[in-house]
């Protein structure tokens, strides 16, 4: 790569992270950093996350319903056939932490949300539930398109991929 294309990446990435940090959502957060900072530190490979677009799926989802004067009405997800039931009512999953500790925990000893559970006991379960929303979209994307169009419009299309909270009380 050339320097001067190199250069023109570079830039071209600050500009991107300072939009991005300009937008409503991060508005009032203070950083120690520069945008310039933050990117001199990535590689050239561009990473992607799911908990990326789950987190901008949560925000737009909360943003409209503050707009509209609504709620995200939602229950706790324990397991993978609850968060895939949940998704055809509800556009948010709520994980509780009580939950966790109480029936998802490595060392199988319920108790109360005192944090003294291992620590990844609700990343575990988030990631679990994660992974049943992936696969029941893959399914029902990899389903759908086998049908015709004319039977796509009459069978409900699910988003299976709800945005996850976790609040600790």
């Amino acid at each position: 790569m050339m320097v001067m294309e190199e250069e023109a990446r570079f830039e071209a990435e600050v500009v991107e992270v300072q939009t991005w940090w300009s937008s409503e959502r991060f508005k009032l957060t203070q950083r120690p950093d520069s945008a310039r900072d933050v990117v001199s530190l990535r590689g050239n490979l561009k990473q992607t996350y799911g908990s990326n677009e789950m987190a901008k799926k949560l925000w737009s989802t909360l943003k409209t319903h503050q707009a509209n004067g609504t709620a995200s009405r939602t229950f706790g997800a324990l397991d993978p056939v609850q968060v895939t039931q949940m998704a055809k009512h509800l556009d948010t999953i709520y994980v509780s932490g009580w939950q966790c500790s109480s029936t998802h925990t490595s060392t199988n000893e319920p108790g109360p949300d005192l944090a003294d559970y291992p620590y990844d006991t609700v990343p575990n379960k988030v990631e679990q539930l994660f992974f049943a929303m992936q696969f029941h979209d893959r399914k029902q994307r990899e389903e759908r398109m086998r049908m015709s169009r004319e039977e796509r419009a009459r069978t409900p299309y699910t988003d299976y991929l709800r945005p996850t909270y976790h609040s600790r009380w």
